[in-house]
């Protein structure tokens, strides 16, 4: 029985043999290793370029063929009734491989993209054509490659690593159409994106016509403070320029000269500022700047242009406007002769007295008022009797200004000392002091 079994299964075996048959197989590149896979799926290397097998046709016969910085190919021999099977088979390794390594391990990695996965994988790269390799992470400038297999073209590498090394920090700007610019250079319009290459810092200005820059410093250096992944930027502080007319006219920030002709007003959220602009001969004008939400909105550029005060063309600058100024009286002169030439001068001059009383030696006239486009003067005479022992007068001519048309006599709060004298009065102390002698 045994002898049976055994003459049986050498009769299989020669069978299998008589119908098995070799073929050549050669591969391009020349220097590819050519393996067999065996039971089990041990791949057994039977030659570099080329290499012989047998074939037959119950056991397929399964061939790969390998070289570094090519996809593996896989290839199944087998005989089939009724076909002839060639005698030589010649096998071209045309797809390109890739090993692509990322840094960070965590960084996504995008083939033609599509998200494949993280630190390792493989790139295949079809036959005169070409595939684009994108790596990721939050916080990092993305980085892309593009490996080629066409004519003409550098071979892609066996293996290569992407390592992510420039910061990257995404921005949220309010306004949405605020500027920035790295270090002075202006980025496009609607960026959204500050690179930070690496070992190095930036400095970043976020701007809007009209509002106060907002500056921020982002470092890739070690031992510097982390850059974020994130940020929001809010331009809130606004900025009005304001220039003048005349050019020289002077700037006041509540109440402070700052300049003159121009200045860029800064008025913070939430306050308002006071600005003034004046000039000896105008008009001043006082305006006010508020950055709240219930005010209308601050102007980006305000051009203030002072209209000509005739007060000042019709007066002159005067130290005797607003002063006590003494007037001695001449030795030959009587009290009686010197009061009615007061008297006499001051009735020219102003047409209301308002109190007189030679007794005590006191005069004070009514308010003269002159009206003007933009201003109204008012001028008054006040006469009191002087140092005792000597006969003299002490003499205060009032002179205020109003900075506005047709303002009431009465209306005190609104007059100011004014150190001018209109031409009518200029000459009423020098008049005095004459006559008085």
């Amino acid at each position: 029985m045994k002898l049976h079994n055994y003459l049986l299964a050498l009769a299989m075996l020669l069978s299998t043999i008589a119908h098995a048959q070799k073929i050549k197989i050669s591969v391009l590149p020349a220097d590819a290793t050519i393996y067999e896979v065996k039971t089990g799926g041990l791949e057994e290397l039977i030659g570099t370029g080329s290499a012989e097998i047998k074939i037959n046709k119950d056991f397929p016969t399964q061939v790969i063929f390998k070289k570094p910085g090519f996809k593996p190919f896989t290839k199944t021999y087998q005989r089939i009734k009724g076909v002839d099977v060639k005698k030589e088979d010649l096998v071209e390794l045309k797809e390109r491989m890739v090993t692509i390594t990322a840094e960070p391990y965590d960084a996504k990695i995008f083939v033609n993209g599509v998200e494949i996965g993280t630190r390792k994988i493989y790139v295949y790269i079809a036959d005169n054509s070409s595939t684009t390799v994108e790596v990721k992470k939050p916080g990092y400038y993305k980085k892309s490659k593009t490996y080629y297999n066409q004519p003409g073209r550098d071979l892609s590498p066996v293996d290569d690593i992407i390592v992510l090394e420039d910061k990257a920090v995404k921005v949220k700007l309010f306004p949405n159409d605020a500027q920035i610019f790295v270090d002075g250079k202006k980025l496009p319009d609607n960026s959204d994106e500050i690179i930070v290459p690496s070992k190095t810092n930036v400095a970043v200005e976020y701007r809007k016509e009209g509002y106060v820059p907002v500056e921020r410093t982002y470092y890739n250096k070690e031992g510097m403070p982390q850059t974020p992944l994130f940020e929001t930027i809010s331009l809130k502080d606004r900025v009005v320029r304001v220039n003048t007319t005349p050019t020289d006219a002077t700037i006041k920030v509540d109440g402070k000269p700052v300049a003159t002709g121009e200045y860029s007003i800064k008025v913070v959220e939430g306050a308002c500022v006071e600005v003034i602009i004046e000039r000896a001969g105008y008009v001043s004008i006082l305006k006010n700047f508020c950055n709240q939400s219930n005010m209308q909105v601050p102007p980006v550029n305000e051009h203030i242009a002072l209209k000509t005060d005739e007060a000042y063309t019709s007066s002159i600058q005067s130290d005797q406007a607003n002063v006590n100024f003494t007037i001695a009286v001449g030795e030959t002169r009587t009290p009686e002769d010197a009061w009615k030439i007061i008297n006499g001068i001051v009735t020219n001059y102003f047409d209301v007295i308002e109190m007189a009383d030679k007794e005590t030696s006191y005069i004070r006239t009514a308010w003269s008022m002159k009206n003007f486009p933009n201003n109204t003067i008012r001028t008054r005479v006040i006469v009191k009797p002087g140092n005792t022992g000597t006969l003299q007068y002490v003499v205060k001519i009032q002179s205020e200004s109003s900075g506005e048309a047709n303002t009431g006599a009465k209306d005190d709060e609104k007059f100011k000392e004014w150190e001018r004298l209109l031409n009518t009065y200029k000459d009423v102390i020098s008049e005095m002091q004459a006559r008085l002698k």
